[in-house]
Formats: structure tokens, sequence, C-alpha cells
């Protein structure tokens, strides 16, 4: 699989792992199946592969938390090398947050495995239905 092909699954993975999370939500309800940090990371990373800014309000937003709630959790994510945060330089007020190099390598190896283990469980369901 070439590098560009690599990173296109990357990022379709990243896309159904948000709907996911957005389908369960409202279904059962995101305060019953709180996933704040996942839901920002995902909206990260989706972010920085379609090469757009994300601010922090908008990562506020994509936690499903209350706004005091988020901002913890990204504090801790920038406490942990895991994100960047830096004032705006076209607008003073607003805050970028992006993935630091880490990060951005520990979701690829993230991603990269569970690709693999949806195409191992392909295989053995269809295993499955061929012996059933």
């Amino acid at each position: 699989m070439s590098a560009v092909q690599l990173m296109e699954r990357r990022r379709e993975l990243c896309r159904q792992l948000i709907a996911e999370r957005k389908l369960v939500g409202a279904q059962l309800g995101f305060d019953l199946c709180p996933a704040p940090t996942w839901d920002m990371l995902l909206d990260l990373y989706l972010a920085h592969h379609e090469g757009r800014k994300t601010y922090l309000w908008s990562l506020c937003m994509a936690a499903h938390v209350p706004t005091s709630s988020a901002h913890r959790k990204i504090t801790e994510l920038v406490k942990k090398g895991l994100l960047t945060r830096s004032a705006d330089g076209d607008d003073g007020r607003r805050v970028s947050v992006g993935l630091t190099g880490q990060c951005l390598a520990r979701l690829h190896e993230l991603f990269d495995r569970i690709s693999l283990q949806i195409e191992s469980d392909d295989g053995s369901d269809q295993q499955c239905r061929k012996s059933g």
C-alpha cells in the first residue's frame, strides 16, 4: 500500500469513528457514553489531514461536554505533550489547538492497528459464515 493510500485509509477510518461516536451520542446520549478526549483527538486528527485549523471553541464543542470540562481535558493533553495550544496570528483572541508530532504518530499507529483488526475480523467472519 502506498503512503497516499495509507493516509487515505487512516482518514476514512477517522471519519467512520467520528460518525460512530455521533450515532452513539444520538441514540444513547453523550452524557451516558462520554469520551471527550477521544472525540477531540478524532476531530483534531481529521482537521490535520484536511489542512484545517482547529480553534479552542470548536474543539470544546467537538467534546460534547461542558466547556469547562473540555478545557480541563485540553490542558491535560497539552501537559502530556499530545496537543499544542497557541494564539492565532490573525486574531489574538482566538486560540488554535493542534496535535503534536508524538500524538500524530501514536494515532497513526492506533488507526493502523484498528484497520488490521477490522481486516482480521472480516476474515474470521467470512470463515464462520462458510463453515456455519
